[in-house]
């Protein structure tokens, strides 16, 4: 008589050790080595996306106008001359009919960018290069109309904001150190010629006026008629926060006794 063997079933060390394996390699995974995730920055962009980058803050740019937090977002990329990448962007947008905005936009920023690290760049070297000839130099006197001899005792470059526009501020003082209101300036870049007065501004003091240059302009500075100081240009600089900023001069005179 023949026995019936008794169904053969699955060994279940194998399941077990399936299951085993899977626990063990999660813990692994999730507990013992976890994916770090690193931020991965403009400059590791492929080079199609890096194109898209500039062209958002060219965009950007054109809304705003400002060109310290475009030049801040630019840098990233690692660019070492952002504004040629910028042109050669431009150029090839140019040739297609569909994206002229975009090119306008580019070339846009290529071209103001520019302006703003040649002003920087000019900043730096007047303000770090004395000049020879003004070395004990005392300052030039001019005769205002309303009477006395005025100099200029102090010419210093403020760096106070990322949206601050570039400014001339000016304070004039009569022998006395009193503030003089009422006194008539000009602002020339040779092609108009501004006229303002101290006193304008009465929460900064009578003696207090300010003039907001154009970037890429040159001025000359006039107190009642007399040409005080020339070469006057909005000048580019670093905030305390690392930021890129126009500056501000801050141009004192004052009158010396008769």
């Amino acid at each position: 008589m023949m026995t019936k063997e008794p169904p053969k079933r699955p060994p279940l060390y194998l399941l077990t050790g399936l299951i085993m394996g899977l626990l063990f390699g999660c813990i692994l995974s999730f507990v013992v080595f976890p994916l770090q995730v690193a931020s991965v920055g403009p400059a590791h962009l492929s080079e199609e996306h890096q194109d898209q980058y500039r062209l958002m803050i060219a965009l950007a740019y054109a809304s705003s106008g400002d060109i310290s937090r475009a030049q801040a977002r630019l840098a990233q990329l690692g660019d070492a001359d952002p504004a040629r990448v910028l042109s050669a962007q431009a150029q090839i947008a140019l040739g297609n009919s569909a994206t002229q905005r975009e090119a306008r936009a580019l070339a846009s920023l290529a071209r103001d960018l520019d302006t703003f690290q040649a002003s920087a760049q000019s900043t730096s070297i007047a303000i770090n290069t004395p000049n020879p000839e003004d070395v004990d130099a005392a300052p030039t006197p001019f005769i205002a109309e309303e009477g006395g001899v005025y100099t200029l005792s102090s010419r210093e470059l403020l760096c106070e904001s990322s949206e601050a526009a570039p400014l001339v501020k000016i304070f004039i003082f009569d022998e006395n150190g009193q503030a003089q209101a009422g006194v008539r300036l000009a602002m020339n870049d040779g092609e108009t010629n501004d006229e303002f007065f101290t006193g304008a501004r009465p929460e900064f003091g009578p003696g207090y006026a300010e003039y907001e240059m154009t970037p890429g302009s040159t001025y000359v500075l006039s107190i009642v008629g007399s040409e005080a100081l020339a070469g006057l240009q909005p000048a580019a600089c670093i905030t305390e926060a690392g930021d890129p900023a126009w500056g501000a001069w801050l141009l004192l005179f004052n009158r010396a006794d008769d």
